[in-house]
């Protein structure tokens, strides 16, 4: 089962399921992959919490109102997962590109495989070069 953690925007997350079911197109229903979409649409915004506004973008701790903001997605990210990982899902995918800025500190705290989609266009491009 995978685990897809949408919601930032929701959009994304609809896109990428509609986009799974026609790669993986079954000539039956039985044989579509089985996924599960967690919609988490409450998570606080990304790009206010690494800087934008501030433009801090290299320094993710400048002051206390970034670290907090910072683990406060983080922590809604982290419940996300474990409410998928609750759900049995094997491994999860995140189809928002910002949210892969807390990718590293959230692979820390989830014992289940994270797809780093960023990390994965690259490897793709790099073949195709």
């Amino acid at each position: 089962m995978i685990g897809i953690l949408g919601g930032m925007g929701t959009q994304a997350g609809l896109d990428f399921c509609n986009k799974l079911a026609i790669l993986y197109r079954g000539k039956i229903d039985q044989e579509y992959p089985l996924f599960i979409l967690y919609n988490k649409s409450n998570i606080p915004g990304r790009p206010e919490s690494i800087g934008v506004q501030t433009k801090n973008l290299f320094n993710k701790f400048t002051n206390k109102k970034n670290k907090y903001k910072y683990s406060l997605v983080l922590k809604s990210l982290i419940n996300g997962c474990k409410i998928l990982k609750a759900s049995k899902c094997k491994f999860i995918v995140i189809p928002c590109n910002t949210a892969h800025y807390w990718y590293s500190d959230l692979k820390k705290k989830i014992n289940l495989p994270i797809i780093n989609m960023p990390e994965e266009v690259f490897k793709f491009t790099k073949k195709k070069m």
